[in-house]
C-alpha cells in the first residue's frame, strides 16, 4: 500500500511539472511589397479572358512609396497620375488610388505568389457598373 501512494503521489508531480503554459510566437505576415512597375499579364471583363484581345503590353503601373505613375492608357481603376494606399498596411484586403484631382478608389487585393512569382491582382469597374474588369498584374523585368 505504501509503494502504491508513493507512485501515486510521484504520477501526480510529474503531471504536475509537465503541465507549463507554451509560449506562443505570433507568425509575422510578409510586407505586402508593390514598389516597382508592375505590367498586365492576365486580363478578364465580366469574367471572360481578353487578355489576347487588346494589346496590353506598353502599360505599366509604377509604385514608388505612397504614389503612382501609368504609363499607357487601358481601361484602368484610375486614368491619371495619383497616390495609393493599402486600406491596412499590415493585412491589406483593399488597394486605394487616389488619381490627382480625383476621389480616392478602392479595388479588393489578392497578392498571389504563382510560379515563384509575386502578382497582384484586382478587380474594378471603371465606369459602368455592367463591366468588371479583373487584372492580374506582374512586376516587370
Amino acid at each position: 500500500m505504501k509503494k502504491l501512494l508513493i507512485v501515486f503521489a510521484a504520477v501526480c508531480a510529474a503531471g504536475f511539472f509537465a503541465c507549463r503554459p507554451e509560449r506562443l510566437v505570433t507568425p509575422s505576415e510578409p510586407v505586402k511589397e508593390l514598389t516597382g512597375s508592375w505590367q498586365i499579364i492576365k486580363a478578364t471583363r465580366n469574367g471572360t479572358d481578353i487578355t489576347s484581345r487588346f494589346d496590353f503590353s506598353h502599360f505599366r503601373i509604377n509604385f514608388s512609396d505612397s504614389s503612382y505613375t501609368i504609363d499607357s492608357l487601358v481601361p484602368f481603376i484610375v486614368n491619371r497620375n495619383g497616390k495609393w494606399a493599402f486600406d491596412d498596411p499590415t493585412y491589406p484586403f483593399n488597394l486605394n488610388f487616389t488619381a490627382t484631382d480625383s476621389t480616392m478608389k478602392s479595388s479588393p487585393l489578392l497578392y498571389p505568389v504563382t510560379n515563384g512569382q509575386r502578382n497582384v491582382i484586382i478587380t474594378f469597374s471603371p465606369g459602368c457598373s455592367l463591366n468588371s474588369y479583373q487584372y492580374t498584374l506582374q512586376k516587370a523585368n
